[in-house]
């Protein structure tokens, strides 16, 4: 990989405390930042006008550095002038003056529900009385799940490409999280649920890397079509304790249920390792799962792992980046449960 380096780019300020306030904000967000992408990657920030280091300031900082590869990430929430002149005059110059470098722009982070949510929380906490007229009305769970799909509805990002089946799962899922923005990092092969479904109707078992996976399964809607459920962890307790020195329980026990996961269900919430594994083995040509629902949680190896499962030619439901966990990949297989019920 291009030696690489991120520059954050904010718009600046003429007031006096940008001098000090900017450096500080600078810091926290490429800290941030850099925890969440590979090792190796520098990250810095810059201003657009009124403060130092400006953009091409910033850039010759990372060429002195030997970065090859620049990546150009607009703090900005709107398309405005900044956004789509600006910038843009800027970048061409600087390609221009170092035509060996490659600079690319990301998106602005435009209005995602991560901001809407922040406003909100902003609102709460200037004004908290604003809860304190709440009552609290008993209803039912089908009334419940009907409101809440009412404001996911409202909630999801714009510009979503999903089936009309893909969007059903996509739903579950932002359900499970509380967070309607998860759904931009979701993927779906082109078969995957086609081929979860078809696994359903088969009564293939479905395999689950946790116990809490395992326990947020529907089982009323697994049983009706003859879909074992199993924990590998469980299924395999007694072997896997004696293999744990030098991997995990969970990618143990998913060695030695390559019988049991060969055109199955493959459920994963918590393990990027057994995720690992699962891989490996259908590299080895041992298995061929028929789906795998791939949703480690994590910041060690949750995210490449997830990569490592879109680059297979194998049915797959994920969430890309560090997010996942087991309500999310619980959701996702009742989901295609309740779609055969």
């Amino acid at each position: 990989m291009l030696n690489t380096g991120v520059i954050i780019l904010v718009h600046g300020s003429r007031g006096k405390h940008a001098v000090t306030g900017l450096p500080e904000t600078f810091q926290r967000i490429s800290e941030g930042v850099k925890a969440l992408l590979p090792p190796g990657i520098i990250v810095t920030g810059a201003a657009l006008q009124f403060n130092h280091p400006d953009l091409e300031e910033a850039v010759q900082i990372l060429i002195e550095q030997d970065i090859e590869q620049i990546i150009i990430v607009p703090y900005f929430l709107f398309q405005g002038v900044h956004i789509t002149e600006d910038i843009p005059e800027i970048v061409e110059h600087i390609r221009s003056k170092y035509p060996d470098k490659r600079l690319s722009v990301s998106r602005t982070l435009g209005s995602t529900t991560d901001f809407i949510s922040q406003v909100a929380l902003c609102i709460d906490e200037a004004v908290p009385a604003l809860y304190t007229d709440f009552r609290t009305i008993p209803e039912s769970p089908l009334e419940i799940e009907r409101h809440s799909m009412e404001i996911i509805d409202k909630l999801l990002p714009s510009g979503l490409s999903f089936s009309k089946q893909e969007l059903q799962i996509v739903k579950r899922i932002v359900h499970a999280s509380g967070d309607p923005d998860i759904a931009s990092s979701i993927r779906f092969s082109s078969s995957a649920v086609t081929k979860g479904l078809y696994a359903i109707t088969g009564s293939r078992p479905i395999i689950t890397d946790v116990r809490m996976v395992a326990a947020g399964i529907n089982k009323h809607h697994a049983g009706i079509h003859g879909c074992s459920i199993i924990c590998a962890v469980d299924a395999t307790d007694g072997q896997t304790r004696r293999e744990t020195e030098k991997i995990t329980r969970a990618a143990a026990a998913m060695r030695n249920l390559t019988k049991e996961i060969d055109n199955s269900i493959v459920v994963i919430g918590n393990a990027p390792t057994a995720l690992i594994t699962v891989l490996e083995l259908i590299d080895n040509g041992d298995i061929k799962p028929a789906l795998i629902i791939g949703m480690p949680v994590g910041f060690v190896q949750a995210k490449e792992s997830k990569y490592e499962l879109m680059k297979r030619d194998i049915p797959y439901i994920t969430v890309v980046g560090n997010r996942g966990g087991s309500a999310m990949a619980a959701a996702t297989i009742n989901a295609l449960l309740k779609m055969n019920s």
